[in-house]
C-alpha cells in the first residue's frame, strides 16, 4: 500500500471547498488523472452515495466505483473507490483559515494481480499524480476566471456552417468541454426561476441549480408533472427549497398573473431562465388569438422579464439567461407577420423566427441593463435529445439521433450563464458551449434598428 498526503490552501470558504470536493462528480473537473465522473447514486450527498470515475493511466482506462463511507459536513469526508487492480481510500479534512481552507488529503492506494508487483517501484509515479491532482483542486477553488473572448477562427467555422453544425452535435461538446475550467461556485441564498421546468432543458437545469443550493421556482403548465418534477429534484439533491407555478406561459393574462405571484412571494430574484417553448407542426391560436409559436417563444418571455426587471435589478447581480436555437441562424425578422398569418406555415421558420426575434430581444435588454448589476445572455443548447425534438422534429431526430446531445450536455450553458463568476461579467452574447458565438451568419437576419423598435412596439401592442 502506498500512502499519499498533500496539505493544500484555497482563498474558497469552507462551506463551498467542502461541498464541491466531496461531490466526485466534479473530480473530473480538477484532477487531470481522471477523464470522466459522475454520480451514479440518487438522493443528497452522504454515507452511501456512489460515483463512477474513470481514472487514465498512459492509453489505459480504469473505471472505478468510489462510495462515501464517513461524511461529517463540512469538516470530513472519507471515500472508498475500487476498480480493476486498484483499491483506494481517501480521507479529506477541512479546516477554516482566516484566508480561506486548508486541505488535508490522504489516499491510501493498493494495486492488486500483477499491477501489485510494480507497486514497490510506483511510488514516484503515484506521488506525481497526487500532486498533480491537488494542484487541480487549488486552482479550482482558488482562480476566477474570465469570460471566453470573440474568436476569429469560431466566428469562420460558424459562417462556413458545416463546422459550425458539427459542433451542435454531441461530439462538439465533448470536444469543447475539455477546454473548460471548473464550476466551484454555489447558489445558497440566490432565487432562480426557470419556465418549462418540468422536462427537457429545464428539468435539467432546475436539478443543477438546485443541485448548487439555489432556491428553484419551477414553472410549467401540468400541476402533475410540476409535482413530480419538484419530487426526483427533491431526491436527487436534497434541496427542498422549491416551489411550484403552474401556468400556460401562451396567454398574456397568465404571464401577468405568474409575474404579479413571483414578485409577491420572492423579495429577491437572482436567475430567470426563459427556456419554455413550442414547435407547432400546424398553425394554431391560443385562447387569447394569438398564434401559438410567437405567444409561447417571444411574447411570453419578453412580458415576463420586463415584469421582472425591476425585481431582477433590485436583487442585483441578477442573470437573465434566453434559451434560442440553431435554426434562428436561418431566420429574420418580419415584423409585418410575426404571427404567420400569410402564407403556407411552417412551424419550424414561426420557431425560428421567435428565436431571432428572443435574441434581439437579447441585445436590447443587454444595453437597457448596462451598468445595473443585471447581465443578459442567450445560449443555443446544440441539438439535445429533448421530447421536443422527438415530437415536433421526428425525420431530423431519426436523422441525428447518434450523435444528439443528452439534456445534460445541452442544458450544461444554461447552468454555467446562471452560476459562474466569469458569465457574471459580460452581457448581451450568444454562447454555446461557454463559448460566445456569432448571433447571425446570413446576410439580413440580425435585424435592421427598424426591424427592432418596430418589435418592440408590437410586442407591447400585444401585451397591453
Amino acid at each position: 500500500m502506498k500512502q499519499l498526503h498533500e496539505v493544500i490552501e484555497v482563498p474558497a470558504p469552507l462551506e463551498q471547498a467542502f461541498r464541491y470536493t466531496a461531490d466526485f462528480a466534479n473530480i473530473e473537473q480538477w484532477d487531470p488523472g481522471v477523464t470522466e465522473s459522475q454520480k451514479i447514486s440518487t438522493g443528497p450527498l452522504g454515507p452511501g452515495s456512489r460515483f463512477r470515475v474513470v481514472v487514465k493511466a498512459g492509453l489505459s482506462r480504469t473505471a472505478m466505483e468510489y462510495v462515501i463511507k464517513e461524511f461529517e459536513p463540512p469538516h470530513r469526508i472519507v471515500l472508498e473507490g475500487e476498480g480493476g487492480s486498484v483499491h483506494a481510500v481517501d480521507e479529506i479534512r477541512f479546516t477554516e483559515t482566516g484566508a480561506g481552507t486548508r486541505i488535508d488529503y490522504t489516499a491510501d492506494i493498493s494495486l492488486g494481480g500483477l499491477a501489485g508487483l510494480a507497486e514497490p517501484f510506483m511510488g514516484a509515479v503515484l506521488e506525481r499524480v497526487g500532486r498533480q491532482a491537488l494542484a487541480g483542486l487549488q486552482r479550482a477553488l482558488s482562480e476566477k476566471g474570465s469570460p471566453p473572448a470573440e474568436s476569429t477562427v469560431r466566428n469562420l467555422a460558424d459562417r462556413l456552417i458545416l463546422p459550425g453544425a458539427f459542433g451542435f452535435t454531441r461530439l462538439g461538446f465533448e470536444s469543447r468541454k475539455r477546454h473548460w475550467k471548473p464550476l466551484p461556485e454555489i447558489l445558497d441564498g440566490r432565487t432562480a426561476v426557470v419556465t418549462g421546468a418540468t422536462s427537457g432543458l429545464g428539468r435539467v437545469t432546475a436539478e443543477r441549480l438546485a443541485g448548487l443550493g439555489a432556491r428553484v421556482v419551477l414553472v410549467g403548465r401540468d400541476a402533475g408533472k410540476l409535482e413530480t418534477a419538484r419530487e426526483e429534484i427533491v431526491r436527487s439533491t436534497g434541496n427542498e427549497d422549491l416551489r411550484l407555478e403552474r401556468a400556460d406561459l401562451g396567454l398574456v393574462a397568465e404571464v401577468k398573473a405568474l409575474a404579479t405571484r413571483l414578485k409577491d412571494d420572492h423579495p429577491s430574484i437572482h436567475i430567470l431562465v426563459n427556456n419554455a417553448a413550442v414547435l407547432p407542426t400546424e398553425r394554431t391560436v391560443t385562447d387569447e388569438g394569438v398564434e401559438t409559436a410567437f405567444a409561447t417563444d417571444l411574447l411570453s418571455p419578453w412580458l415576463l422579464t420586463r415584469l421582472l426587471i425591476p425585481r431582477l435589478q433590485e436583487s442585483a447581480p441578477a442573470r437573465i439567461v434566453n434559451v434560442l436555437s440553431g435554426g434562428m441562424y436561418l431566420s429574420g425578422l418580419n415584423v409585418d407577420d410575426l404571427e404567420f398569418e400569410n402564407g403556407n406555415y411552417d412551424g419550424s421558420r414561426a420557431y425560428a423566427q421567435a428565436k431571432r426575434g428572443l435574441m434581439v430581444l437579447t441585445e436590447l435588454w443587454a444595453e437597457e441593463l448596462a451598468g445595473t448589476g443585471v447581465v443578459v445572455n442567450a445560449m443555443h443548447p446544440g441539438w439535445a435529445d429533448t421530447p421536443g425534438v422527438r415530437g415536433s422534429l421526428p425525420g431530423f431526430y431519426r436523422l441525428t439521433r447518434k450523435v444528439l446531445r443528452t439534456p445534460e450536455q445541452g442544458a450544461d450553458t444554461i447552468v454555467w450563464l446562471a452560476a459562474a463568476d466569469e458569465a457574471g461579467e459580460v452581457s448581451g452574447k450568444f454562447w454555446l458551449d461557454r463559448e460566445p458565438h456569432l448571433s447571425a451568419i446570413l446576410p439580413g437576419t440580425a435585424g435592421t434598428q427598424t426591424q427592432r423598435e418596430r418589435l418592440v412596439e408590437e410586442l407591447t401592442r400585444r401585451a397591453a
